[in-house]
């Protein structure tokens, strides 16, 4: 399992705000793989909002979510930031994951393919690439699938390609026809001359792109560490949207995103980010269970209480910091 380390908070500058002891002050976060979805973590990081409340936080990405899975079991990861879709593999796989804040509600999937491939209606026969089996970019794209009329097992071959940059030159190199890309690799998908054949959009317009999870043992054990996290993490949420400039600054900085797309990108997220952490309405988590239930994944929709831990939610108000 290889792991890059992209970014560390700025030193604690002390105890946090609240006066609770943290019982951990030095975190490793886990990201799936680089994306602009994980904008406030970048924030955070970058303004030094973790270290306002005493935390030390190191931010690492993977090459998909189901490495990161295994990094939090194996505890090499105290946290993770990661797709519903992954978190609900990892405990079918019986391990004891729960989500705990959410507020990453991004449609931002897209596929893009070949000039001669019109819609993914058309796709068969075609390579598919994705992140990692049991990913979510493999969820969905398989839902993609099958609601165009294709079977995902039989009529396409999926392809365990790596992040999106690796995807996109893999159909540069001719390995590829088809991709799914979300925001910024997928303008540069469009720049290249490659077509967008469906949207995320069009399967619904609120999406679990992210939650922020942990072992049920952590979460039990660092109450207090938790809470300092959470309110660095709407800080910087709070800060994204106040603050377009800086915010891109970090999109450019921890993605290299070309300057001109860094607007466009900015766009596509911000709007989706909640720093109150609600997880998607119940009409889009009917639509996501739907689409496991459709490939096969799921035999009925999952109660909350199977993934989700509601306590930093519903007591949001009591433990937020107040706008400066």
């Amino acid at each position: 399992m290889g792991v890059a380390l992209v970014a560390c908070s700025k030193t604690p500058a002390g105890a946090p705000p609240t006066g609770s002891a943290l019982e951990k002050t030095h975190l490793t976060i886990g990201v799936a793989v680089p994306a602009a979805t994980y904008l406030p973590l970048y924030v955070a990081v970058d303004e030094g909002t973790f270290a306002k409340q005493g935390l030390r936080a190191d931010l690492v990405e993977f090459r998909g979510g189901s490495d990161l899975i295994r990094a939090i079991v194996s505890k090499s990861v105290d946290v993770g930031v990661v797709s519903l879709a992954e978190i609900t593999s990892g405990i079918d796989a019986g391990q004891p994951l729960k989500a705990f804040y959410g507020g990453f509600n991004i449609p931002d999937f897209d596929w893009y393919g070949a000039s001669f491939i019109k819609s993914l209606a058309d796709a068969k026969g075609k390579r598919i690439g994705i992140t990692q089996y049991g990913s979510s970019t493999d969820f969905i794209t398989r839902y993609a699938l099958t609601v165009n009329g294709l079977d995902p097992s039989k009529d396409v071959q999926i392809v365990q390609a790596g992040p999106p940059a690796t995807r996109l030159a893999a159909m540069q190199a001719g390995q590829l026809d088809i991709s799914i890309f979300s925001t910024p690799e997928k303008f540069l998908a469009e720049e290249r001359g490659y077509k967008l054949v469906y949207s995320q959009k069009q399967l619904s317009d609120d999406y679990p792109q992210h939650l922020i999870f942990a072992t049920e043992s952590f979460l039990a054990g660092h109450p207090n560490t938790v809470k300092a996290l959470l309110r660095g993490h709407t800080l910087a949420v709070r800060m994204a949207k106040q603050d377009k400039q800086r915010a891109e600054q970090s999109l450019i900085k921890h993605l290299q995103i070309d300057p001109k797309y860094v607007e466009r990108t900015y766009t596509e997220v911000i709007d989706h980010l909640y720093e109150d952490g609600r997880l998607p309405n119940e009409k889009s988590l009917d639509i996501f269970f739907d689409m496991g239930i459709k490939a096969g994944r799921y035999k009925e929709r999952w109660p909350l209480t199977r993934f989700w831990i509601p306590i930093y939610v519903d007591t949001y108000s009591q433990w937020t910091l107040a706008p400066s």
